[in-house]
């Protein structure tokens, strides 16, 4: 009997490919130097001194002088990041794949490890004394400037100005001739900037992108402008302002990178609960506790309580690199996020005058001269295959460890360029 032509047999393929992973490309080689890897052949710590400063004074008429007392002032770098991203295959499992399951895998942490050390140090911005906010450019001082192509340009001008004023000499093309070495050195400018602050630029140029010159081949490198080599990072740090003055009411929300925790009278069961406390400091400490470890449950009391997410869940992972602080002086939460650069937030407090602050909610961009942040990757990310005891297959570990430090001959060499996230469509 003949096969039915109404009939058909579907079958199920495999393509031999993964599909495509986007990770972040890491830029802190433009903003981050290695000199001191060299001093680091033993032990984990390298010891720095900076000089007092010496000014000029009159003489005396009679030929007389002052001694000025000179001090030096010891500043360390430590290594105290040690990461890893690991992973355990089963022997048979990798056997049968059709993929290259653990070459891909390797990639992907080693590709994490890399993308952790361009956070923390694009995190540092608050280790430089300069920054760049609205004040700065004709608004409100302590807000963050929402950028447009009316003022884009002035981001570059004015953080040049601040460099100068502290006598750091940017300059990529001509050298100093001066009487001394140190004043013949001039330095590469750079500008970490988000994407959004990169469309704003091309708009600003009308779409001229060859007007920012060449790419020179590393990675998120976009030009130049007003001598700056641009660089495009969406591992530029995030910080926002919540304004909390009031004691939540049952069932109020605040969500942070599309992850929501819900104010309870009594806390439950369900993971991101916040217990609401006796005092509203109380339940904002409470609240900065439970950002700060949110996979680890916090047991309900009059004061406290929190019912935790997952170690390797959906919301721990959209949490990762937050910091919180807590301050009951001026009833604020303030929210770091190293490794973002562009944080949705939200909330739904009962209390109109608590929320989100407007112009609070920035991105720290940085502009200034290359090498300004000393980095020391004492063991740098690769893959290492170890055998798991009691089990037929392997652990495939990757890790790092490295320290950075800002010494003071850097302090003025960034500028803290705070962007306004709060206003981006």
């Amino acid at each position: 009997m003949g096969a039915n032509p109404n009939t058909f047999e579907h079958s199920e393929d495999w393509a031999k490919a993964y599909q495509v992973t986007h990770h972040k490309l890491p830029v802190y080689p433009a903003v981050a130097n290695y000199r001191l890897k060299a001093n680091l052949q033993v032990g984990d710590t390298v010891n720095r001194n900076y000089r007092s400063s010496i000014i000029a004074n009159d003489m005396g008429g009679d030929g007389s002088y002052v001694r000025q007392a000179v001090t030096d002032t010891k500043e360390q770098l430590v290594i105290d990041q040690e990461k890893e991203a690991s992973f355990y295959i089963k022997d048979l499992d990798e056997l049968q794949s059709h993929l290259p399951t653990r070459m891909k895998y390797a990639y992907d942490s080693g590709a994490a490890l890399h993308n952790q050390i361009d956070a923390d140090v694009l995190g540092a911005y608050g280790d430089f004394n300069l920054s760049l906010d609205d004040g700065d450019i004709g608004g409100t001082a302590g807000n963050g400037i929402t950028v447009a192509t009316t003022n884009v340009s002035k981001l570059f001008s004015r953080s040049l100005t601040k460099m100068q004023r502290n006598n750091i000499k940017m300059d990529n093309n001509a050298r100093f001739t001066g009487f001394r070495k140190e004043d013949r050195m001039t330095e590469r400018g750079i500008a970490i900037i988000t994407p959004d602050v990169y469309q704003i630029l091309l708009e600003y140029l009308e779409g001229k992108e060859t007007a920012l010159g060449d790419n020179v081949g590393i990675n998120g490198h976009k030009g130049r402008f007003f001598g700056f080599d641009l660089f495009v990072s969406n591992n530029i740090a995030w910080s926002g302002v919540l304004a909390m003055a009031t004691n939540p009411t049952d069932g109020d929300t605040v969500v942070i990178n599309g992850v929501t925790f819900t104010f309870k009278d009594t806390l439950g069961t369900t993971a991101g609960n916040v217990h609401i406390g006796t005092a509203v400091d109380d339940t904002r400490a409470n609240f900065a506790a439970a950002l700060n470890a949110p996979t680890t449950d916090i047991a309900e009391a009059a004061t406290t309580g929190f019912v935790a997410f997952d170690e390797y869940s959906s919301q721990h992972l959209a949490l990762r690199n937050l910091t919180a602080t807590n301050d009951n002086t001026a009833d604020t939460l303030t929210v770091v996020m190293k490794g973002r650069g562009f944080v949705p937030v939200d909330e739904t407090f009962t209390d109109g005058t608590d929320e989100w602050t407007a112009a609070k909610e920035v991105s720290h961009c940085l502009f200034g001269v290359a090498n300004a942040i000393d980095l020391v990757i004492q063991k740098a990310p690769n893959t290492k295959v170890k055998d798991r005891t009691g089990y037929v297959g392997n652990d495939i570990v990757s890790w790092a460890a490295y320290g950075q430090k800002v010494f003071n001959e850097s302090l003025n060499k960034m500028v803290d360029v705070q962007v306004r996230t709060d206003a981006l469509s």
